[in-house]
């Protein structure tokens, strides 16, 4: 007898409970569109960038070494014998083990479409040997391409200069963008015949790499008088990043 009278009892609570929801939807769905009708605060979007030299304290060269043969064991072993001697002259240099790294190692068919036959013809292998040299002393960056050149050496596949520590410098160059976004906010506001309040949102974007260094051709060295040194010079390292800024604008 009570359990009865109890159901009973919850069964009007239940159904008053969701007339209420039904009656409290319509309002929560009256306020959300109001809220979205509502015209938003005149805004300025404007982006800005930064930018820094800082000279650069790290060198890395990428050499190796290009062999042909009719087999591709031939030319590996060629490949191997000759990268072997290069390795060895860039370690007399003072450069450690740690420093060097395979870069790309590479075997591929020399193929040639023969018109006679309409058939694709293979003429012999080719075998690539890159490595990658990183030294904190930047003078070392010519004579480790002149140690791989006079050992055998027929490719330089890049030279670039680093910055080991960029803290410093992508701070200097943030600050610099903020700046550059708020002072063209302000014209802009003042253009309009207002002023900007307040900032809304400030997106930073991501920070701008250094362009490899192109490096000339290995045909062009090889005429050159094998005794004078490679020059080189590293220059200044630019260190850049964008913001997009949205401010607030008002009369």
């Amino acid at each position: 007898m009570n359990n009865r009278l109890s159901n009973r009892a919850v069964r009007p609570l239940t159904a008053a409970a969701f007339v209420l929801g039904a009656l409290a939807a319509p309002a929560m769905a009256t306020s959300a569109s109001a809220q979205q009708s509502m015209p938003q605060p005149p805004q300025i979007v404007v982006s800005g960038r930064g930018e820094v030299q800082v000279a650069p304290d790290r060198a890395q060269v990428q050499v190796g070494m290009e062999t042909q043969a009719k087999t591709a064991a031939l030319a590996a072993q060629e490949n191997n014998r000759k990268q072997t001697a290069i390795l060895a002259a860039i370690r007399a240099l003072g450069i450690a083990a740690s420093q060097i790294q395979t870069l790309n190692y590479s075997v591929m068919p020399i193929q040639r479409y023969d018109a006679k036959t309409q058939r694709v013809q293979i003429d012999g292998y080719q075998v690539s040997n890159i490595v990658q040299v990183v030294t904190d002393k930047i003078e070392q960056a010519g004579p480790i391409i002149d140690a791989a050149l006079t050992n055998g050496g027929n490719r330089v596949a890049g030279l670039d200069f680093l910055v080991k520590d960029r803290a410093k410098a992508q701070e200097a160059a943030l600050t610099q963008a903020v700046e550059s976004a708020r002072r063209q906010a302000e014209v802009a506001a003042k253009a309009a015949g207002g002023q900007i309040a307040e900032l809304l949102e400030l997106t930073i974007n991501e920070y701008e790499r250094q362009q490899p260094r192109a490096v000339m051709a290995m045909a062009k060295m090889e005429m050159a008088d094998a005794a004078a040194p490679t020059p080189v010079s590293e220059g200044m390292a630019t260190i850049a990043v964008s913001v997009t800024t949205r401010w607030r604008f008002t009369k």
